[in-house]
């Protein structure tokens, strides 16, 4: 992402982040300011996308490290709503992140506040990433329609339609019609009557190069324990009980070893080397609560014990997982990883087990 001047023109405008959840988007504007003309000049911005948006959409300006308080924002968002189009104003809002920079904690009030947890984790993600500068390494929106097509495959799910997978993916349509000519082109899609698209029946080499690629695609951050206790299985117990306990978003899965041995646990790998997990999160925060003394990894002779995947969840992860599989990432993702760490014979395996439960066709709930 980088930094716009919103007053300019609108025209090449975009929120930094657009959360789509069961009641329709949610624009998010992040503005790091004490200046009422910043947040002003966000409203406008907003009101000006959401003309051209979903008409149940809403949006939001979200004020970090700031001096403005809830109450001056609240009289501000009542004056700009009097001369706006009525048909808008009600969908405009405000948030102040109350959180420490510095800790974990993040907390947010003001005129949106009854949206869903997983709404305001994502939120917290954005805002941490835009404190950063948006450097934040993001998911690619093609891997995001192979990852679901994948996922869909493998889960025996229907064909499905071009709009579907736009709306799932949160992805544009020439991201779509894209990744699926270059599918076509390779043979890979389904010859099928039926409306909407799917993958073919893939072989194990097919999957061994879909999960390269995939791999490719995807960023990495790595962690070290400098106090050399830390052990993939313990971080794997204790991840699971923060994110029961609401301390982290439910989509940080836990791919690599640990998730392979899951899907198939006829793949011989007698331990696991690190904690590889799949999040669109911010990795750093997702290493600090799960212990504040890791730390990135800068020598190559540091061992690494946590390794976090900057990757989103397909929507098919949430519409046809079985309660048993939420806290594991998809077996695209697991198969990424043991690429990733070189395990090449085990993720051989695997991809034959994949084969062979896509062959079989593995329905789930």
């Amino acid at each position: 992402m980088i930094s716009r001047n919103l007053n300019s023109s609108m025209g090449g405008y975009e929120p930094d982040g657009v959360w789509r959840g069961p009641h329709g988007p949610i624009l998010v504007e992040v503005k790091k300011t004490s200046s009422m003309r910043d947040v002003r000049d966000a409203f406008l911005a907003l009101a000006y996308e959401l003309r051209n948006d979903d008409p149940g959409a809403k949006a939001v300006c979200v004020v970090s490290e700031s001096r403005l308080s809830e109450s001056r924002l609240k009289e501000e968002l009542a004056r700009f709503r009097t001369v706006i189009d009525p048909s808008l104003a009600s969908r405009i809002h405000f948030l102040v992140n109350h959180g420490d920079p510095k800790r974990n904690a993040v907390a947010f009030g003001g005129s949106l506040e009854q949206e869903q947890r997983e709404f305001y984790e994502w939120l917290a993600d954005l805002v941490a990433t835009e404190r950063l500068g948006g450097h934040l390494p993001q998911t690619s929106p093609r891997q995001l329609v192979v990852a679901a097509l994948a996922q869909l495959r493998l889960w025996n799910q229907p064909p499905v339609t071009i709009k579907h997978l736009q709306q799932g993916c949160g992805v544009s349509y020439p991201t779509v019609a894209s990744v699926l000519k270059a599918l076509s082109e390779k043979g890979w899609l389904e010859e099928s009557g039926e409306r909407g698209v799917r993958l073919r029946h893939l072989t194990l080499s097919e999957w061994m190069d879909l999960a390269r690629d995939h791999s490719n695609q995807r960023k990495v951050q790595l962690f070290t324990d400098p106090t050399g206790q830390s052990t993939p299985e313990r971080l794997a117990s204790r991840l699971e009980r923060l994110v029961t306990d609401g301390k982290l978003p439910p989509t940080v899965r836990i791919g690599g070893v640990l998730g392979a041995s899951w899907h198939f646990p006829e793949v011989d790998i007698t331990s696991a080397p690190r904690l590889d997990v799949s999040a669109d999160a911010d990795p750093a925060r997702i290493a600090s609560i799960l212990d504040a003394g890791f730390e990135p990894k800068t020598k190559p002779e540091q061992r690494t014990v946590l390794a976090v995947h900057v990757t989103r969840d397909p929507w098919v992860m949430k519409e046809f997982a079985e309660e048993s599989h939420d806290q594991w990432a998809g077996e695209l993702e697991c198969l990424a990883d043991l690429i990733e760490m070189g395990f090449t014979r085990e993720a051989t395996e695997m991809a034959y087990g994949m084969e062979k439960t896509n062959k079989r066709g593995r329905q789930t709930a």
